[in-house]
């Protein structure tokens, strides 16, 4: 009887094990934010992101983002050029507004109108090392995909919902 009721357990474990990613409680050997089987990268702070997008947008790349930030466990929600963030950002509750540098000091105009409105994350494409030491200098964190893999950003994502999680001030918040 009890030999049955372990190997059921056993068999249970190993079962579960394989479908749920565990945290590593400590172990070297597993990264946080990656699955035990290697396969994903799964975030730490899963959560709604709204993507403003550029004006001339590459529908392949916005599929892969999208399909990139779903698969890491977030929400994510695309809007278009154009868009009044302030309404869109009060129609949901976000984490981090996505946009590209270019268009990232009018979005944070509309955005400090808001009482707690999202962060704001800039995507540099290929920038000048004085665009990118300016930005670097505005904003916490970036994205800067012509540098970065795909763990790359997200884990850059991840960092910038941690940040806003804890309180931190960015320095873009008086701006």
């Amino acid at each position: 009887m009890r030999r049955g009721t372990l190997v059921v357990t056993a068999l249970a474990a190993a079962l579960v094990g394989n479908v749920v990613d565990l945290d590593a409680c400590g172990d070297k050997f597993l990264r946080v934010g990656r699955s035990p089987r290697l396969q994903n990268y799964a975030s730490i702070h899963p959560s709604s992101i709204l993507v403003y997008q550029p004006a001339r947008p590459d529908a392949t790349g916005v599929k892969a983002f999208e399909k990139m930030l779903s698969r890491a466990g977030h929400k994510p929600v695309f809007v278009t050029h154009g868009t009044d963030i302030s309404r869109a950002v009060t129609d949901g509750t976000y984490a981090l507004v996505i946009v590209n540098y270019s268009d990232a000091a009018t979005v944070g105009v509309q955005l400090r109108s808001l009482p707690a409105g999202p962060d704001v994350l800039p995507i540099l494409n290929g920038p000048s090392k004085s665009v990118l030491a300016q930005a670097r200098g505005e904003y916490h964190c970036l994205l800067t995909p012509h540098n970065m893999t795909e763990r790359d950003a997200l884990e850059e994502i991840d960092h910038a919902i941690a940040v806003r999680l804890k309180g931190i001030v960015p320095p873009d918040a008086g701006r």
